[in-house]
């Protein structure tokens, strides 16, 4: 009888397979069910604000489960990011940050508008500012984020822009900066200056040297370290770092097959599962 008795008990606590759900809001606000896994995801936010001062719009891929060390390390990447010129927020909820990124950027518009003695601007010459961060490449080993930020203020000649990325190991949430290259040389930098041919659509170095702004023979690297994607490790440069601004901000992939050798031991482990990525 006590067996009768303790058989359902046994099937109704162990019969769901030992797995755990937990509500989580999407962009949306609404509820889903997502089983707690250590894999880390990550989900998108946007949000745009527009006023009389001008336009701000942010989108942010942001995790939303992972192990402990790269969620904490990314949550502060992103929130470092937006708020690099002095705002900031408390909270950890993407909604949260992409409207105080929006707010911050806004009260930003108003004081330079002032500042510049500009009380109205027009809608076709209206103040824009903006950022995306967006996750460009992830494995079981790194994920890589590129970060887009503009801002156009009425009445200047152009607007500005910077792009870059950043590789962390997911592992523990390590941020890869320089570390990520063990040595630089004549060969590796040739490398470079084919994809910089490839970037300006010319056919010789000298050609590439016609349009930059310092000299390639002191092999100049970018403002930004290099980082992981798919297919190889990126060199980005900056605006300004080696070209006028209507050249663009040349970008660089050097494949895998050329650039092992010359990363560090760290840098050769995040990718030796790079042929299978995983989105």
């Amino acid at each position: 009888m006590f067996c009768i008795i303790l058989l359902p008990v046994l099937l109704f606590t162990f019969g769901c397979g030992g797995k755990q759900s937990s509500p989580v809001k999407d962009e949306g606000g609404t509820a889903a069910v997502k089983e707690k896994s250590e894999a880390l995801a990550t989900d998108s936010f946007k949000y745009s604000l527009r006023s009389e001062h001008g336009t701000c719009d942010v989108f942010i891929d942001y995790p939303v489960s992972g192990p402990h060390e790269v969620v904490a390390a990314l949550k502060a990447f992103v929130k470092s990011t937006l708020f690099e010129d002095g705002g900031e927020t408390q909270s950890d909820d993407p909604q949260d940050l992409v409207r105080a990124y929006c707010a911050d950027r806004q009260a930003h518009l108003a004081k330079t508008l002032e500042q510049m003695g500009i009380s109205q601007v027009s809608r076709d010459n209206a103040p824009e500012e903006g950022i995306e961060i967006r996750k460009v490449c992830q494995t079981s080993r790194f994920i890589t984020f590129e970060v887009y930020r503009y801002s156009y203020i009425t009445h200047g000649a152009h607007g500005e822009y910077s792009e870059y990325g950043a590789t962390f190991r997911i592992r523990d949430g390590h941020r890869f900066g320089n570390d990520l290259i063990e040595k630089m040389d004549e060969t590796l930098y040739a490398h470079i200056l084919s994809g910089m041919r490839e970037y300006f659509k010319v056919s010789s170095n000298e050609q590439v040297q016609s349009v930059c702004t310092v000299d390639l023979r002191e092999m100049p690297l970018p403002t930004f370290p290099p980082y992981l994607v798919h297919n190889g490790v990126r060199y980005h440069y900056s605006i300004y770092d080696i070209c006028p601004f209507d050249m663009g901000d040349p970008v660089v992939t050097i494949p895998y097959s050329v650039a092992l050798p010359y990363m560090t031991k760290e840098g050769r482990e995040m990718v030796g599962d790079v042929s299978t990525p995983k989105q």
